[in-house]
């Protein structure tokens, strides 16, 4: 008696612990919707370093806030490659080439990619700093930090992602043309 009241109670033990079905996992593509190998708009030579990110957005995880200054990961939508690999492709492809003669380096940092969850349906939230440094001297010749954003089209992983990619052609071009600007000639009084 004794051995079958601890089957049937190892039995409904065991079938509590049996998940049921999950959600699959679903991956996203970060797109700024520029091709790459697209011949560069500017009519500058800029080499583009990697882009990097800070150690909490280094992931192919999307972040999410529901409350400020906190940040947590979505449990089963992920980029299909780490959103730094995403941002460098699309600048490299606006910047590099176009000139013989070497130019300056593009340093790019992802410091903030996350959907601000707090309203619905939310923000998508991209800021990204940059520098311009001269090569032959290693000197910072220009800094600034670029952020845009864009609406979550739902309040969700898809939606944000959506709103991510608006935020990132925006944040493209803003870099471009911050580049184009700042390696002219200046003029001297």
């Amino acid at each position: 008696m004794r051995s079958i009241l601890g089957f049937l109670l190892a039995a409904s033990l065991a079938a509590c612990a049996v998940p049921g079905p999950r959600e699959p996992d679903r991956y996203f593509v970060l797109d700024a919707g520029i091709a790459t190998g697209a011949a560069p708009r500017s009519g500058v030579s800029v080499v583009v370093a990697p882009t990097t990110a800070a150690s909490f957005y280094d992931t192919q995880d999307i972040a999410y806030s529901r409350s400020p200054g906190t940040r947590a990961y979505y449990q089963f939508n992920r980029w299909t490659e780490r959103p730094q690999r995403s941002i460098h492709g699309p600048l490299a492809s606006r910047l590099e080439g176009g000139s013989t003669k070497p130019g300056l380096r593009l340093n790019t940092h992802v410091e903030e990619i996350y959907h601000d969850a707090a309203e619905e349906p939310g923000t998508a939230r991209i800021t990204v700093a940059a520098e311009l440094v001269d090569p032959d001297s290693r000197a910072v010749l220009a800094r600034r930090t670029f952020t845009r954003s864009a609406p979550a089209a739902s309040y969700d992983a898809p939606g944000a992602v959506r709103g991510f990619n608006q935020a990132l052609a925006a944040l493209i071009a803003d870099i471009e043309g911050w580049v184009q600007a700042e390696s002219r000639p200046k003029s001297r009084p």
